[in-house]
């Protein structure tokens, strides 16, 4: 991770708070909530495409379901966990700034480096986190418009 990102392995050992040990729970709830509901949306788009589908939710990764479905059907969803880890980091770093003692404690560790504020936080996520999430996108809205069959 150093070479990709310089300075990682200090700014981890600045982390030593128990607030970044919630946030780090809260933010994978958070993502599990993000991709679940990325999840039906994009079923609700896939419906519009093939209105067959509607009401066959819970045919969705069935038995006997074919190889093209399968790889159709995982690109509709994987993908989806990329923007939801990000909306699920975003949203926790959003609570802990709300909470006065993590945001302090969280300022405290900062001590200074960008990398490790609330903004340079997000805006680290929003940058990166939102290029390949878009990418993610893509490629979901590949997997739910080429799903034809369910089988």
């Amino acid at each position: 991770m150093d070479r990709w990102r310089p300075g990682w392995r200090e700014r981890a050992a600045k982390r030593k708070s128990l607030w970044n040990f919630i946030g780090l729970v809260l933010g994978l709830a958070m993502a599990a909530v993000c991709w679940y509901y990325l999840f039906r949306g994009a079923w609700h788009l896939h419906v519009q495409f093939y209105p067959a589908h509607a009401g066959h939710f819970r045919e969705f990764w069935g038995n006997g379901i074919s190889g093209t479905a399968f790889v159709s059907s995982f690109l509709m969803m994987m993908p989806l966990f990329v923007p939801a880890l990000i909306g699920g980091a975003l949203v926790s770093n959003v609570v802990l700034w709300c909470l006065p003692p993590a945001r302090r404690a969280m300022e405290r560790e900062a001590a200074g480096d960008r990398e490790m504020t609330f903004a340079g936080a997000n805006a680290g996520l929003l940058r990166w986190g939102g290029l390949v999430s878009a990418i993610c996108l893509l490629l979901s809205f590949i997997g739910l418009s080429t799903l034809t069959s369910l089988r």
